[in-house]
C-alpha cells in the first residue's frame, strides 16, 4: 500500500499516559464539529484500552468494531466503511474491544484512517499512548494534539511524550491542558502559565474533571453533554481543527 499520500484531515490524539480525560475530550470535539455541519467519524486506536462504545454509551448499537474489519491489500472502500460504523450524535464511530479478536495491524490501520478520511471532512483518531503514531505513517503525518496534565509529574511525562513524538517525525503537537483528577482542593495543580513556560508553548484549556459527566459514564449512560466547564474549552478546540484542517481543505479543492 502506498504511504506516500499526505492526508490533510485527520486529527491524532495522544498523551504521556491515560487517565487524564483525552478519549472523553477527542468523543466531545467529534460532536461539536459534528454540530458545525462537519462530516466526522471517530476512531478507537487506543489498542491497550479502547471500549470507545462504552464511552459513549453505545455498546449494544450495531456497527463495525476495529477488530472486525478486514482490510486485503490494505484497502477499504470509505464510504461503505462509513455507513456501517456506529452512530453518535452525528458522528460515525469506530470503537474498539480488546477482548474480540487480534489487534488491527499497522497497514489495516492506515487502510482505515485512509478510507474514512476520503468520506469525511475530518477523522479524529484516539491513538492513547501514542504506540501506534510510529508505525502508521497517516498518524505520523496527521495534526496532532497532545493531552498535557496540569502538575508537576504530568509536565514532566508530556515533556518526555512531546520529545518521543519529534523523534518519529510528527509535526509540532498542538497541546490542551487537563486538571488532574483528584488532587486536594487547591493542592496539586499547576497553573495555565506556569505549564506554558515550563514547555514553551500555548496551551488550551484546561479541560475539568465533571462529577455528573463522571457518574454518566460510569451508569453506563455515556457523555450526555459537554460539561458548562469545558465548553469554550471544546470550542476553541473545535475552532483550532477548523482553521487547521478544514479551511485549508477548502482551499485545496478549488480550482
Amino acid at each position: 500500500m502506498s504511504t506516500s499520500v499526505k492526508l490533510q484531515n485527520v486529527v491524532t490524539f495522544t498523551s504521556s499516559h491515560s487517565g487524564m480525560g483525552l478519549s472523553t475530550t477527542a468523543a466531545m470535539l467529534a460532536r461539536a464539529l459534528a454540530g458545525r455541519d462537519r462530516r466526522c467519524a471517530l476512531v478507537d486506536a487506543d489498542f491497550a484500552s479502547g471500549c470507545m462504545d462504552l464511552l459513549l454509551g453505545v455498546e449494544r448499537e450495531s456497527g463495525l468494531r476495529f477488530n472486525q474489519i478486514v482490510a486485503p491489500l490494505g484497502n477499504v472502500e470509505g464510504e461503505a466503511l462509513n455507513d456501517e460504523l456506529i452512530a453518535w450524535d452525528g458522528v460515525r464511530v469506530l470503537p474498539y474491544n480488546p477482548w474480540i479478536g487480534l489487534r488491527p495491524t499497522w497497514w489495516e490501520v492506515q487502510a482505515v484512517v485512509r478510507a474514512l478520511s476520503s468520506a469525511n471532512d475530518v477523522v479524529i483518531v484516539d491513538a492513547g499512548q501514542g504506540e501506534l503514531v510510529e508505525t502508521v505513517p497517516d498518524l505520523t503525518r496527521s495534526m496532532q494534539i497532545m493531552g498535557v496534565e496540569l502538575s508537576v509529574v504530568g509536565l514532566a511525562r508530556a515533556r518526555t511524550h512531546r520529545a518521543r513524538l519529534s523523534t518519529w517525525d510528527c509535526g509540532s503537537p498542538h497541546l490542551i491542558g487537563f486538571a488532574p483528577r483528584g488532587a486536594p482542593r487547591g493542592r496539586g495543580d499547576v497553573s495555565m502559565e506556569e505549564a506554558e513556560g515550563y514547555l514553551l508553548a500555548n496551551i488550551l484549556g484546561p479541560i475539568r474533571p465533571n462529577t455528573s459527566l463522571c457518574g454518566d459514564v460510569l451508569e453506563g449512560l455515556g457523555i450526555q453533554s459537554v460539561p458548562k466547564i469545558n465548553r469554550k474549552a471544546i470550542e476553541s478546540l473545535a475552532d483550532l481543527v477548523e482553521q487547521t484542517i478544514c479551511d485549508r481543505s477548502s482551499v485545496n479543492a478549488e480550482p
